[in-house]
């Protein structure tokens, strides 16, 4: 007589939480104190390299132009960061991060910064450096009513095209002076069909901006090359039609390869006030 062996039930699996990566953890004050000594060391390398003067330079012609849609000279009120990466573990950030604090001591304005893949050592290290971590993914939508700064060092192409949706106006788009990948470059090396479709604003805007390269800040090629200040000057913008800057809807990213993280469906677009 064949004898049944009574079945054990198996557990369940426990559940996995994912949790946020930056809550709860213990990290060595020694990691922090190396990071923000790294980016003090990088910033030395930049301010004493061939380009230098040529970047304070830039900076100041570029803060020249900035105008309302008045005619009127305006100031730089604020720093925008994206796109950052993590200075305690990539050399890249490092200098980047270095080159922000150059911005925010030219500028003397408060930082507001944001990038998924920050740890737990980069967001101590970024504020004891007094940079003010943003809590939502904004993915650029940033919408401007002063001077502002948006330093986007090598950042996916949605995130340059979301922030000049979010400015698409005669109003708006002049306030903004943008540090990123250069716009010319993007509209050379992409065939216009892609652009219109997918990246419409970048399209839109390659014959609005003044483009001011970053050359020769360090030995590095991979930090900041393809890198341009990008400016409105008003004679340009005067030349468009009033038809150019009609309402215009979101952009969407369907059936394309998004190189950016997208944010949660309960986040907005922001404003400076």
């Amino acid at each position: 007589m064949q004898m049944f062996q009574p079945v054990k039930k198996k557990k369940a699996a426990r559940r996995r939480i994912l949790k946020d990566p930056h809550v709860g953890l213990n990290y060595p004050q020694e990691n922090v104190n190396e990071c923000v000594e790294s980016i003090f060391r990088a910033k030395n390398v930049l301010q004493s390299s061939d380009g230098f003067i040529a970047l304070k330079n830039n900076l100041h012609n570029v803060s020249t132009l900035l105008q309302t849609i008045d005619g009127e000279e305006c100031e730089i009120t604020s720093l925008v960061c994206y796109g950052l990466g993590s200075p305690s573990s990539n050399r890249s950030a490092r200098y980047q991060t270095a080159l922000l604090l150059t911005l925010r001591d030219h500028y003397n304005v408060d930082t507001d910064i944001y990038d998924p893949l920050f740890t737990s050592v980069d967001i101590a290290a970024l504020e004891e450096l007094k940079f003010h971590i943003l809590e939502n993914n904004e993915e650029g939508k940033r919408n401007v009513q002063r001077g502002t700064v948006f330093f986007m060092p090598h950042c996916g192409k949605e995130l340059y095209n979301n922030l000049l949706w979010a400015n698409w106006s005669p109003v708006s788009l002049p306030l903004c002076i943008i540090i990123g990948n250069s716009f010319s470059t993007i509209v050379q090396n992409i065939p216009s069909r892609i652009l219109k479709e997918h990246y419409e604003f970048i399209y839109l805007a390659k014959g609005l901006f003044k483009e001011y390269p970053l050359e020769t800040l360090v030995e590095y090629n991979d930090i900041f090359n393809d890198m341009s200040i990008h400016v409105i000057s008003r004679d340009r913008l005067d030349q468009e039609e009033s038809g150019f800057w009609c309402e215009k809807c979101e952009p969407k990213y369907e059936n394309c390869d998004v190189e950016i993280v997208r944010a949660k469906a309960n986040v907005v677009t922001t404003k400076v006030l």
